[in-house]
């Protein structure tokens, strides 16, 4: 599959010696311009830091424990996600489970199989 181009997306000076496109000229710079900042974000690897209002953490976490886990206490958390877990021997054996605690602090829950003798770290993705 051929990589996009800006060309292959919208040839800007064809359509600016028509017409319409003279007409249309600041309609169609913008448009150019929108295309090329998309494409070189997706070059460059965008983030998530990048594309969502979040906060990436590095949290070690045990087998079947609630760990509460410091947020911005400004906002309030919409979504917890896992990155990665950051251990060869354990993986998660279900989804992580996440909710507020009775004094509204964010914990999270997770189980892993096998099931590590020590804490496994892993990095989640808070999203507000």
């Amino acid at each position: 599959m051929a990589k996009i181009t800006i060309q292959r997306i919208f040839e800007t000076t064809k359509a600016l010696a028509t017409e319409a496109g003279q007409s249309l000229q600041d309609f169609i710079n913008f448009n150019a311009q929108f295309a090329e900042l998309t494409l070189r974000s997706l070059r460059n690897g965008i983030t998530y830091s990048d594309n969502f209002d979040c906060e990436i953490k590095k949290i070690s976490i045990s087998h079947n424990v609630n760990l509460n886990i410091p947020t911005d206490v400004s906002r309030r958390p919409t979504e917890v996600r896992v990155r990665r877990v950051l251990d060869v021997t354990s993986s998660l054996a279900r989804p992580l489970s996440w909710g507020f605690s009775e004094n509204g602090k964010v914990f999270v829950r997770a189980f892993f199989d096998p099931v590590p003798t020590s804490p496994v770290n892993i990095e989640i993705i808070v999203l507000y």
